[in-house]
């Protein structure tokens, strides 16, 4: 009678272990991102996730396109305007991150496109080319463990 009470106490263990082990390992983000973009920097994203459990994370933003505008000036310091630079698929270097009580704060990048050549977007090849907006569309935040996504947040469109 002792050997039968004893085999559902164990299963019944285990069933909360597991439990509890999925509940604490659900990854999710927490507050809102906070947000910086310039020409000279590109686009940096801050924020916080949970859920991790005691897994190192990597962490990286990709967009499905960059459009960089620029402004040509010439030595007398007059200006036209460029041509737009669009780069599709781009993805931001990836941070490593190692967890702290299951949480990670972070700071990821999508660096600005290359300056491009005065002679491929301005009148006049001797023109400088002055970077004066960037627009990423469709970026996207993921964290990964192992080399696999477990979080994915959509970030849009971050435009001037």
């Amino acid at each position: 009678m002792k050997r039968l009470l004893v085999v559902p106490l164990v299963v019944a263990a285990a069933l909360v272990l597991s439990v509890g082990q999925a509940v604490a390992e659900s990854p999710h983000v927490i507050g809102d991102p906070v947000i910086t973009k310039s020409a000279q920097t590109g686009l940096t994203v801050t924020w916080k996730a949970a859920g991790l459990g005691n897994v190192a994370s990597g962490a990286f933003l990709t967009a499905d396109s960059v459009v960089a505008q620029s402004t040509c000036v010439n030595k007398g310091g007059n200006v036209a305007p460029g041509q737009p630079l669009v780069i599709q698929d781009v993805t931001g270097p990836t941070t490593q991150i190692p967890p702290s009580n299951g949480q990670i704060t972070f700071t990821v990048n999508l660096p600005p496109p290359p300056t491009p050549s005065s002679r491929d977007v301005c009148p006049n090849g001797n023109w400088s080319v002055r970077l004066d907006s960037l627009t990423y569309v469709n970026v996207v935040l993921h964290i990964q463990q192992g080399g696999v996504d477990i979080l994915t947040e959509s970030l849009g469109t971050i435009d001037p």
